[in-house]
């Protein structure tokens, strides 16, 4: 083919050109695509090669027998959800053999693929979920019944959010062997900068790559051109086609198309043709230089496409172009011929590329293209279902600002009521920021956006939004308020200081509208407010309640019992479970449904945090099935981050640190959810004697306003820093930066949350000689949850009481603490039923130590031997977690005890262990390792491992020669530090 093209044979056509400077990222591809489920993805910018890339991925696949479907996505585009991947099921419903069984779920595919209707799907579906819920799981079930199969979408960063949820879908759960490809454009990607909507992490089990694409170097442009003119040619003007492309490999194979021509028709040598052609190296001049070579009526059709934007139908360009249809038809071939327009879909054409495109679009002279613009308006307001979308891009190219609202205005309401929030969400956001919007408009978009952005995954964006319009000092004060108390929500999982705030504003001018001003209160009373008793919580959602009851409003009547739900089980009431269970499950109203997720969501974090270990789990899964049913982003990944709790607290903890990673991505800068998710980083890292970095993600989100943000994780973040402080020594710190939680715990008077906040500031107060405070902010503790049932709490009082009694009723610390193993045991947390296991064994080996024994010696070996098997517990569940500082923790108190385990058969240590290791890391030299990738000094391993100092320098001299790295090679990159894994085999290190 590439000589066919050299030699000035054939049409010239793009495929002639060799695949040059992709091998290794075709090999990617090809080995990702080789065995499913897996997911390519593969970014760079316009013209740089990613359909070229596609192409050869294709081809290889066909040839392995691998069917390939495709779709694209186009920069406007009408609300219908998932038209590309649509648009590729065609290609497979024609694939499907005589004896595939089509699942129920596919009947609603019907309309949009009459190629289905000879093949009947078998039994009924459930109709059941929001109608783009339904052709989900549907365009899943068919893609299921494909068997292996690739599925690829190009320019997914023009893909609406529904098409974005579905290949979301696809990425996350690839029915049978599913091979995704999706190619697309960071620089244009929507707001979030995330390709599917949110950031994405292949599955474990899901194989695939992430493919970035760069120019093209000299060398490569070189070999480009020899494969198209030659090597002598090629030779001459490498360096030239180089400079003038900036190696992109879209404007190179341009200038050779246009050099290939020139040379066809008139004969110049190559050195004249690309000097004459006068065009500069970007893709714009070489491309219009292409379109000069057509007559008249071609160039028309060019310029209809361009204007049109997407790829349309030889009747609509040709109508658009002012041609008769045998006029369109030559002037379309002719502009196909010359490689300017391409065959996008079955019979739609368009430019290969956007940027081809505005090459043309901007040499349209004014009046030429005003009048274009006019008249695509008029062919698609005269279609059977108008292109609002496209009509409201057209007005507004126009310059016709008030001609563009009401269009828009409209398109956005359709997008609403299609159920299209994606398309909706860009509208509003657009009319937003018009200055001309009319007050009632902007009132409309904004309660709509507000709305929408409420379920999204950024409030950080969606309250930037809403804050801008507020800024305006002529919007009216009822329209303020509705804005406002719209921002306020949103700003809920930002700054509960600022949440509290925008609502009291917010209620103040909606005064004179008590159905709104309910709402606002009821948000206001959720719990969010740290300084404000729970009690004037429940006043004011209660006076809340009783308006929106007396107005007879819905959706106002089941927000604010969303929101009084929220508070009881928040303060343990019991009532607030039987009111969760009387919201509307399945509302047909999808803003209802939403609040009934938002509370479902909210109540599973509270029974976690109350102790609920198992009810959390059912909760959130129940929460992620009806958020991710009806596209709920913000719930939905507060699910993610939620499990990653679960499994923090069920001792989950292998590979937790790559699942931290793959949710961290999801989550908005600034927002709660992201705080939640750096948290359990960091206490993984206090577990594992990472204290450094721990200490600096804890500072990080202590200054980053934890404390304000959320309240409840303001006191998570400051108990663990006060743990830290202990650990290193710092008694005074750590009960000094205790002193605002406590005040703001007793200001709430809410102490069911088991955040460990109790236990360590008890520690700390001891540990400063403060014991009568130790005593009091235990009762105060105990009084809080008395009558409640809160497992979680009650075992951090018995905790407390334990640490009490420790040094003047031993007996009673025995007792406390052996209640508190078993109150833990009921809250299913592994970590902290590990170290209550612990304090009892230290309890029991003091008390031995100590000679307090009633019956005697033998009682007191008793009593040493329970205390060291209850430590080795102890120690057998960190040393499976990882959990390193603990682990040496408790060698070290078996150690101190005489009780640790039996010396190596060997004799010796040190040497032993290495005989036995050889050049792999043994236990210890694994924790090592682990240490000194997260940045932690010879003296922070000593305290953490509870080693000499002089013996973490002999382990880490033998770790970094096995690893044959340098302590700041392995710093940089701390992959090369083997993953925590369990192992018993641990070293006995001299102290």
């Amino acid at each position: 083919m590439a000589e066919s093209v050299r030699n000035g044979a054939g049409s010239g056509r793009r495929e002639g050109f060799a695949f040059v400077g992709r091998r290794r990222e075709l090999r990617s591809v090809t080995e990702a695509l080789r065995l499913g489920p897996s997911v390519v993805l593969v970014e760079g910018e316009a013209g740089v090669g990613k359909s070229r890339l596609l192409r050869e991925a294709a081809g290889w696949a066909r040839g392995e027998g691998l069917p390939v479907l495709e779709g694209w996505c186009h920069p406007l585009r009408e609300p219908l959800p998932f038209g590309p991947v649509i648009d590729a099921l065609r290609q497979a419903a024609a694939r499907l053999g005589p004896d595939a069984a089509l699942g129920p779920t596919t009947a609603v595919l019907a309309p949009y693929l009459p190629e289905l209707a000879a093949r009947p799907p078998e039994g009924d579906g459930d109709g059941s979920g929001e109608p783009n819920h339904q052709l989900m799981r549907a365009v899943q079930d068919l893609l299921g019944t494909c068997g292996p199969v690739m599925l690829a979408v190009e320019d997914v960063h023009w893909a609406d959010t529904a098409t974005r949820e579905l290949l979301l879908l696809l990425a996350r759960n690839p029915p049978g062997q599913l091979r995704l490809v999706l190619t697309y454009r960071r620089q244009d990607l929507p707001d979030d900068r995330n390709v599917l909507g949110t950031p994405y992490g292949r599955p474990i089990g899901i194989g695939g790559a992430e493919i970035t694409l760069t120019p093209l170097d000299e060398e490569q442009v070189r070999e480009l051109a020899t494969s198209v003119i030659g090597p002598a040619a090629a030779k001459l003007l490498g360096r030239q086609l180089y400079e003038r492309s900036g190696g992109l490999p879209l404007a190179v194979e341009e200038d050779l198309q246009m050099l290939v021509e020139r040379l066809r028709h008139g004969g110049d040598s190559p050195v004249s043709a690309l000097e004459g052609a006068g065009v500069p190296r970007a893709l714009r001049e070489t491309v219009n230089s292409r379109v000069a070579l057509l007559d008249e009526e071609a160039v028309a059709v060019v310029e209809a496409a361009a204007v049109l934007t997407l790829p349309a139908e030889e009747e609509v360009l040709g109508a658009l172009a002012g041609l008769e249809e045998a006029a369109a038809e030559r002037a379309l071939t002719a502009a196909l011929d010359a490689d300017v327009l391409v065959e996008r879909e079955a019979g739609r054409y368009g430019f290969r590329h956007d940027l081809a495109r505005m090459a043309v679009y901007d040499l349209i002279k004014g009046p030429r293209r005003r009048r274009l613009h006019l008249r695509a308006i008029e062919l698609l307001s005269e279609q059977e279902a108008p292109a609002l979308v496209q009509i409201a891009h057209h007005a507004r190219r126009l310059g016709d600002t008030p001609g563009w609202l009401s269009k828009a205005l409209a398109a956005a309401d359709h997008a609403v009521a299609v159920g299209d929030d994606g398309v909706a969400e860009d509208l509003f956001r657009q009319l937003l920021a018009e200055p001309t919007l009319a007050s009632e408009d902007g009132l409309h978009c904004a309660r709509h956006f507000g709305m929408i952005a409420f379920s999204r995954s950024d409030p950080v964006a969606g309250a930037a939004v809403l804050s801008r319009i507020l800024a305006d000092p002529a919007l009216p004060a009822a329209v303020r308020g509705e804005i406002r108390t719209s921002l306020g929500r949103n700003l809920a999982g930002i700054s509960a200081e600022r949440n509290t705030a925008e609502l009291e504003r917010a209620i103040v001018e909606l005064e004179g509208r008590p159905v709104p001003i309910a709402i606002a209160r009821a948000t206001l009373g959720q719990g969010y407010r740290p300084d404000a008793p729970v009690a004037e919580d429940r006043a004011l959602v209660e006076q809340a309640e009783q308006v929106v009851t007396a107005a007879g409003d819905p959706l106002a009547l089941v927000t604010v019992r969303a929101a009084k739900t929220t508070l009881l089980v928040y303060a343990g009431d019991p009532q607030g479970r039987h009111l969760l269970e009387a919201l509307p499950h399945d509302s047909p109203d999808r803003a209802v449904r939403l609040q009934y997720v938002r509370a479902l969501h909210y109540v599973a974090w509270f029974r976690l945090l109350h102790g609920y270990t198992a009810q959390a789990r059912v909760l959130r899964d129940e929460t992620d099935r009806l958020a991710r049913r009806d596209g709920f982003q913000i719930p939905e990944h507060s699910c993610a981050v939620l499990q990653l709790y679960l499994d923090l607290g069920s001792g989950n903890w292998h590979g937790l640190e790559r699942r931290v990673d793959a949710v961290l991505l999801e989550a908005a800068d600034g927002s709660h959810l992201r705080q939640r998710v750096l948290l359990v980083r960091a206490m993984l890292d206090v577990a594992r004697g990472q204290w450094a970095r721990a200490r600096a993600l804890l500072t990080a989100l202590d200054d980053d306003g934890a404390q304000s943000a959320a309240w409840q994780m303001g006191h998570e973040v400051a108990a663990q820093l006060a743990n830290l402080d202990l650990l290193e020594g710092d008694r005074e710190r750590a009960w000094k930066r205790l002193g605002p939680s406590l005040a703001a715990r007793r200001s709430k008077g809410v102490w069911l949350s088991a955040n460990g906040l109790v236990p360590v500031a008890v520690q700390a107060a001891l540990a400063c000689g403060l014991r009568e405070e130790a005593e009091h902010l235990t009762d105060e503790a105990a009084r809080g949850i008395d009558g409640l049932d809160a497992p979680g709490a009650a075992a951090e009082v018995l905790v407390c009481r334990a640490l009490l009694a420790a040094g003047t009723d031993p007996d009673a610390a025995l007792a406390h603490a052996e209640r508190a193993v078993a109150r833990y045991e009921r809250t299913g947390r592994v970590h902290s039923i590990a170290r209550t296991t612990e304090l009892l064994g230290s309890l029991q080996l003091g008390r031995s130590a100590a000679g307090l024994a009633d019956d005697g010696p033998r009682r007191a070996e008793e009593l040493a031997d329970e205390g060291a098997r209850n430590i080795r517990t102890a120690l057998d569940v960190f040393t499976r977690l990882g959990a390193t500082a603990d682990a040496s923790r408790c060698r070290q108190a078996l150690r101190d005890s005489g009780r640790a385990h039996p010396a190596p058969r060997h004799g010796r240590a040190e040497k032993p262990a290495q005989r036995r290791h050889g050049n792999e890391l043994s236990p210890r030299e694994r924790e090592v390792a682990g240490l000194l990738a997260a940045g932690a000094t010879n003296h922070e391993i000593a305290q953490a491992l509870f080693l000499s100092v002089r013996t973490v320098e002999h382990h880490v001299a033998h770790t970094l020669k096995k690893l044959g790295v340098t302590r700041r090679q392995l710093r940089k990159a701390p992959d090369r530090a083997p993953e925590h894994a369990p192992d018993q085999d641990q070293d006995h290190d001299a102290g």
